[in-house]
């Protein structure tokens, strides 16, 4: 990855609970090791703090060598992130075992977080002092303890790296399989759309043949548009807009005057991208069920605004009302499950409200449908 990458990486790894669980968990095991098997204990102070510096630094910069390509690869090969993570791992052991060794970290009586005065009774990571009861000079110890820490951070960078890796790969997996159902979702109201389109021409046929002419050429134009979306999962909400003209202009021909349309739309809206063919199942699902069923027909009013960060789209309509229990048609149903897809933030209500069956949907004023 770039640098621009890596560095939001390590953010994430920073903003994780598990590193910070485990940055703890490794301190407080070392401070507990070092607690009960040295005979004067521990000092409460630089020295009880180094091993969560050191659990900082080799949970959140180790698997940095390896992830650095400098493209956009998640991952160097294995050979690239061993030398890459060789200098890199020799730097951090010795700036640790100088903060040691000063007595940053650990204070001036005892060589820090790989010594103590129970393992060498030295002055510091680089003191002379005698052999302490484990018989290891100081410089021993010094050279043993950064050995270990050069080879656990090698290591413990390797496998960091793989595992984000593989989550990364994951994540993809199902961002795709998502897209891939939305496609099909979006596929499935194809046949379900040009299916209720035929129906409403053909009761024009015998009673207006030169309106049926005219909505078979609304309807090849309406279809070209609907098939046109092709791939995509979005699109402008001016467009959504324009599909749904198209279709109320071909039940215009079959309803007339039992069909009344207001719009109130905020055209500042309609750069806005939204999921194709979501305005479009509400607007066939109100004339369907409301309007078309009654003498009458009845009202509809379509409505775009942007409430509270979100967008709301709402199809009302008056004529006949919604039934105890909601139709449950393909269109409804599909729309639920594409919104469920696109995560939260995203919600869908039908309710009746007075002469009303109003028909909301709410989404994230954002551009996350791409």
């Amino acid at each position: 990855m770039r640098a621009q990458a890596a560095a939001g990486a390590i953010r994430q790894r920073i903003g994780r609970p598990f590193t910070w669980g485990a940055v703890l968990g490794f301190g407080l095991l070392w401070n507990g090791a070092r607690w009960i098997l040295l005979p004067h204990g521990l000092d409460l102070d630089g020295e009880a703090l180094a091993p969560f510096a050191w659990g900082c630094l080799l949970l959140v910069l180790s698997p940095l060598p390896w992830q650095w390509t400098g493209d956009d690869r998640p991952l160097a090969s294995p050979a690239r992130g061993l030398v890459q993570a060789l200098p890199f791992g020799l730097l951090c052991t010795w700036l640790l075992v100088e903060a040691l060794g000063t007595g940053g970290l650990a204070g001036g009586r005892g060589p820090g977080m790989m010594g103590g005065p129970g393992m060498g009774g030295g002055r510091g990571m680089h003191g002379r002092g005698t052999h302490g009861p484990m018989g290891m000079a100081p410089a021993r110890r010094t050279l043993l303890a950064a050995g270990v820490s050069f080879s656990f951070l090698v290591l413990l960078g390797a496998i960091l790296a793989r595992l984000e890796r593989a989550e990364a790969e994951e994540a993809r997996a199902k961002a795709a399989a998502g897209r891939a159902r939305l496609r099909t979702l979006q596929a499935q109201l194809h046949p379900h759309f040009l299916f209720n389109a035929v129906s409403g021409v053909a009761e024009l046929v015998r009673e207006d043949p030169p309106r049926a002419e005219r909505a078979l050429l609304d309807m090849a134009g309406l279809l070209r548009q609907v098939l046109d979306l092709g791939e995509r999962t979005a699109h402008p909400l001016g467009e959504e807009r324009r599909l749904a003209e198209r279709y109320l202009a071909l039940e215009a021909l079959r309803l007339d005057r039992r069909l009344r349309v207001v719009w109130d739309w905020d055209g500042n809206l309609d750069a806005c991208p939204v999921p194709p063919l979501l305005l479009q199942p509400l607007v066939e699902n109100a004339i369907k069920h409301g309007i078309a069923p009654e003498h009458g027909g009845g009202e509809l009013r379509i409505r775009a605004a942007g409430v509270d960060g979100r967008l709301e789209l709402e199809v009302a309509n008056t004529g006949r009302p919604l039934a105890p229990e909601a139709p449950s048609g393909v269109g409804l149903g599909n729309l639920r499950e594409r919104l469920a897809l696109l995560g939260p933030g995203s919600a869908f209500t039908l309710a009746r409200d007075g002469a009303w069956t109003r028909a909301t949907l709410r989404l994230p004023l954002e551009a996350r449908h791409g």
